[in-house]
């Protein structure tokens, strides 16, 4: 059988399409497929006439599965590359045996055996420390602050984000990264050519032209299945040294993800939250269970070994924002919405202040950068208060 050079980059994503297909269609477990790849080399080299004994000599496979596979390949190969289509062009590839592999996935047994991704820059999934943050895809007010706070000064430290891309705490990860100017990672849970949520669209070009990249192991055009999901929280889990968790309710799938981190040996951090809100439930349990329970950035212990000083600290801020003098009544009302974000007749009872005076007392709050207004519910700012 002839060779059949990768000769350009829709060459290799027709390759890598037909690998996944044939494999899947052959039930070949992960670990399989990877050592398929490293016993040949290159996934042209799989098509070639003397791969059968190379594989053969190296694989745990059995000789029939061995010759289905090889056929199944071969098969898919041919038809895609009959199939008149177009290839995103930006789409690169890395082999489970590419040097620049994320090595952090190499570490575990559930490695996938390529990747896809956009934007061209896999060095930053070997950077010396990556975090990942996820959380609730309804997160409150607080939660979006929390996450604003921590993954900006995540940033600021060079630290690369690792996110699922999803909407909520996972979209305000990779954007409040971005706006400091920093690199983030979307690990996406359908195929590339099909990304999830498609209101992201944006977002994920965004990520790929500042620096960041945009991964999926599944094929190019896996719709967003239910099931994919849980296979996909255990590459945010594996690409970071440290999870964070900013906001989570009640069987969150956040705590899937955690769990993942945890088998792996990455330390996990759940950030706490009010005990009057169901928002931070999953955050609570975690603590509960042995997460290390999270302040700031500074808090994090990759971050105590590099001795990192951030330049804006939640106290420091707050002691800040103390200096200005501020009324009895605007502090009690500051201390009300520091337990919960609450309307303006539940603060008033609360607050036992009259409507009329409480609107008044709000509103010079929120000029002065202390409380905010969100789905009708009034709020403290982050850096207002100690959480």
């Amino acid at each position: 059988m002839k060779n059949f050079p990768a000769k350009d980059k829709r060459e290799e994503l027709i390759l890598a399409q037909a690998f996944l297909l044939a494999a899947n269609k052959c039930k070949i477990s992960l670990s399989d497929r990877r050592e398929l790849i490293k016993s040949v080399g290159t996934l042209q080299g799989l098509l070639e006439a003397n791969a059968f004994s190379k594989c053969n000599s190296t694989s745990s496979l059995r000789e029939d599965v061995l010759i289905n596979f090889q056929i199944s390949y071969r098969g898919s190969y041919k038809r895609l590359q009959t199939e008149l289509r177009d290839y995103n062009e930006d789409i690169t590839i890395k082999l489970c045996n590419d040097k620049d592999f994320p090595n952090r996935l190499k570490l575990i047994d559930s490695c996938p055996c390529l990747l896809f991704g956009l934007g061209n820059n896999w060095n930053i999934l070997n950077a010396s420390n990556q975090v990942a943050v996820v959380g609730s895809r309804t997160p409150s007010h607080y939660g979006m602050e929390v996450t604003r706070y921590l993954v900006s000064d995540l940033a600021q430290a060079d630290v690369v984000v690792i996110s699922g891309g999803a909407v909520g705490i996972d979209s305000l990860a990779h954007r409040h990264c971005l706006k400091a100017e920093g690199q983030t990672c979307a690990v996406l849970g359908s195929g590339l050519n099909k990304p999830y949520p498609t209101s992201n669209k944006k977002l994920f070009a965004e990520i790929c032209l500042n620096g960041g990249q945009v991964i999926s192991e599944f094929l190019l055009d896996t719709p967003p299945k239910k099931q994919n999901f849980p296979q996909r929280n255990r590459l945010i889990a594996a690409l970071a040294d440290a999870l964070i968790v900013t906001e989570a309710g009640e069987k969150s799938g956040t705590l899937i993800t955690a769990d993942f981190a945890a088998d792996y040996g990455r330390d996990v951090y759940a950030v706490p939250g009010s005990i009057f809100s169901g928002r931070s439930r999953s955050c609570h349990q975690l603590i509960k269970e042995g997460a290390l329970l999270l302040q700031s950035a500074s808090d994090l212990e990759l971050m105590q070994q590099r001795q990192i000083e951030f330049p804006l600290s939640l106290e420091t801020s707050a002691a800040s924002k103390n200096q200005i003098d501020l009324t009895e009544e605007e502090r009690v009302v500051i201390q009300c919405l520091s337990m919960a974000p609450a309307s303006l007749t539940d603060l008033s009872r609360k607050s036992e202040l009259p409507v009329e005076r409480l609107a008044l007392i709000l509103a010079h709050l929120q000029k002065d950068g202390f409380v905010d207004r969100a789905r009708g519910l009034y709020t403290t700012r982050v850096s207002g208060y100690k959480f």
